[in-house]
């Protein structure tokens, strides 16, 4: 079940290079995220109609700090910039830390503990099949339609 999965992960994302537009790349990693976040999770019906909306909040509230603070990042190589940039990436990570704790105790009302942490690693799991899926397009290993690497 494991492979049929990531087999269709990495072909939703592979299916994805079709799309001329940034959104509807964006939406179908979504999608193949939350099909293998849940998939991870084993979660009930009730669980999943549940778990689906709070999750969408949360990566919402990390993405929009995300981009607060790619806005603000410096451009020169200066040394009062360079140090800007490591305080703001401190204070980043604080604000990721902080969105983390307040959504842990909402999901910790419709999942257990166990899950919330395979959360957490099928969200690591899922962006290293990812970082790896780009970088084999990058390579020239898995244009459209191309099934190399999916063993």
């Amino acid at each position: 079940m494991k492979k049929l999965v990531q087999c269709v992960l990495l072909l939703l994302i592979a299916a994805t290079g079709a799309w001329a537009q940034h959104g509807q790349y964006m939406e179908q990693i979504h999608a193949a995220k939350m099909v293998y976040i849940t998939d991870r999770l084993h979660l009930t019906q009730d669980q999943s109609l549940r778990f689906v909306p709070l999750y969408n909040e949360y990566e919402q509230e990390i993405r929009t700090t995300r981009q607060r603070y790619r806005l603000n990042a410096p451009e020169d190589g200066n040394d009062a910039t360079a140090r800007q940039a490591v305080d703001d990436n401190l204070d980043y990570q604080q604000d990721v830390i902080g969105i983390k704790r307040k959504y842990n105790d909402q999901f910790l009302k419709i999942i257990s503990p166990t899950q919330l942490a395979d959360m957490y690693k099928a969200e690591r799991e899922f962006k290293q099949l990812l970082m790896k899926r780009l970088e084999q397009r990058r390579n020239g290993g898995g244009g459209r339609g191309g099934r190399r690497g999916y063993n």
